[in-house]
């Protein structure tokens, strides 16, 4: 399992921004070390640098007017056309359009990333997660544990608290 990783972005001081690094800490104890954990607060090189070659799920909150709080987007982010929303440069700093462009451009792309975004409504700092946003994140995370049980040929759960 180890060219799997799964990477957040998102800030965790703003609400449900936060909900990529809140995705992560939920998987950590089932996924770690067999699979890298990456909390990505906006740099783009140490992406790059962390997601070349390897297949990649990464989770991040998303703002869509035309959207409901909480709606759940997955994409494959090599294949499928990057949602405007997933490029702008957010919060914590980080373009996903202009990171995966600059990995074709210096062939530091992943072979495989699949992007879950989380439709948020509150960025405000200090803010919690909407119930709606937590309540999608679990089924995230849930998704996130059974694509990686069928690409290893079982569980990859090293610890099962």
């Amino acid at each position: 399992m180890s060219d799997w990783a799964v990477i957040s972005l998102g800030n965790r001081f703003r609400g449900d921004d936060s909900v990529g690094p809140y995705v992560l800490h939920r998987l950590r104890p089932h996924l770690e070390p067999a699979v890298p954990c990456i909390e990505n607060g906006g740099d783009i090189a140490s992406l790059l640098e962390v997601w070349k070659d390897r297949h990649v799920c990464m989770v991040d909150a998303v703002a869509a007017d035309d959207l409901a709080t909480g709606a759940i987007l997955r994409l494959d982010g090599l294949a499928q056309e990057i949602l405007p929303s997933l490029c702008t440069t957010s919060s914590h700093g980080i373009n996903l359009g202009e990171a995966l462009e600059m990995g074709r451009l210096l062939q530091a792309l992943p072979q495989r990333l699949e992007i879950y975004g989380i439709c948020g409504e509150n960025f405000a700092i200090s803010a919690g997660l909407s119930p709606a946003v937590q309540a999608a994140a679990e089924i995230v995370e849930q998704e996130i544990l059974a694509l990686l049980n069928t690409y290893s040929g079982g569980s990859p759960c090293t610890n099962n608290r």
